[in-house]
C-alpha cells in the first residue's frame, strides 16, 4: 500500500459507476461540486438519475471514512464548496417533493460530510473555516490546498460563508423529515444554532473570538491570514 502520494489516503475508493459529466472536454474526470449543481437542471430532465448521482458521491465506496466527499480523480483530498445538500433539496423540490426515503438517506450521510467540515475544517473551534478550491480557484493568489508556513493559519470569508449556507440546507431539510417524525427536530435546531454561531463570530459578534471576517472600509468580508 502506498503511504506517500496523490490520493493514498483513499484506499477504500472504488470508482466503477456511470457519471454525468455535461463537459465533454473534461470527460472522463468529474468534480464532485460540479455534479451537484448539474444535477439540479438534471432533475428537470431525470429526477431519478439525478437522485442516484447526488446518493453515488456519499455512499460508502465513494465518501472517506472520515466524512469528506471525494473532490475530483486529481486530488480526491481536494476540499470543494459543501454544496451537495443544497443540490439534493432542490431535486427534492422538483421531484415533488415526495420522497422522503431519498431525504432521509442523503440527510444521514451528509451528517457525516457536515461534522468532517465542523472538525476538519475548523482548526480553532471557532466557527470560521478554511478550505482549497472554494470558487473562483483559478485566480487565487497562491493554492490554498497547500499547507501554510508553521505558525500561520487561514480563516477564509467563502469557505466560511459556503458553510453557513450548507447549515441552513441541513435545517431545511431537517424541518422538512421533522413534519412526519419529531426526532429531527433536535438536529434542526443544532444544525441552525451553527449557523448562528458562523454568522455571529463571522460579524465579530462572538464573545468566544476575537475574529471578524468584516472588512469597515471595503464594506466586505475578506479572509484572514
Amino acid at each position: 500500500v502506498r503511504k506517500s502520494g496523490r490520493n493514498h489516503e483513499w484506499t477504500h475508493l472504488f470508482n466503477a459507476d456511470v457519471i454525468s459529466m455535461p463537459d465533454k472536454w473534461e470527460y472522463p474526470w468529474y468534480a464532485a461540486w460540479d455534479l451537484a449543481f448539474h444535477c439540479v437542471p438534471l432533475a428537470l430532465v431525470d429526477a431519478e438519475f439525478a437522485k442516484e448521482q447526488l446518493a453515488l458521491m456519499v455512499r460508502e465506496w465513494y465518501m472517506h471514512p472520515n466524512g469528506q466527499i471525494p473532490a475530483y480523480e486529481w486530488a480526491f483530498g481536494d476540499v470543494n464548496p459543501p454544496v451537495h445538500a443544497w443540490a439534493a433539496w432542490h431535486v427534492h423540490q422538483l421531484d415533488g417533493g415526495t420522497d422522503r426515503a431519498f431525504l432521509v438517506r442523503i440527510f444521514t450521510k451528509l451528517m457525516f460530510n457536515f461534522s468532517w467540515w465542523l472538525n476538519r475544517k475548523d482548526a480553532d473551534g471557532n466557527n470560521v473555516f478554511e478550505g482549497g478550491f472554494l470558487g473562483l480557484d483559478n485566480i487565487s493568489v497562491y493554492d490554498r490546498s497547500q499547507p501554510l508556513p508553521a505558525g500561520f493559519s487561514l480563516k477564509q470569508a467563502d469557505a466560511t460563508g459556503w458553510m453557513a449556507m450548507f447549515a441552513l440546507n441541513m435545517t431545511i431539510m431537517c424541518l422538512e423529515l421533522a413534519a412526519e417524525q419529531s426526532d429531527y427536530e433536535d438536529v434542526a435546531i443544532q444544525c441552525y444554532m451553527q449557523f448562528l454561531a458562523i454568522a455571529n463570530t463571522i460579524a465579530g459578534h462572538s464573545g468566544a473570538s476575537n475574529i471578524s471576517l468584516w472588512d469597515d472600509q471595503d464594506g466586505f468580508f475578506k479572509d484572514l491570514l
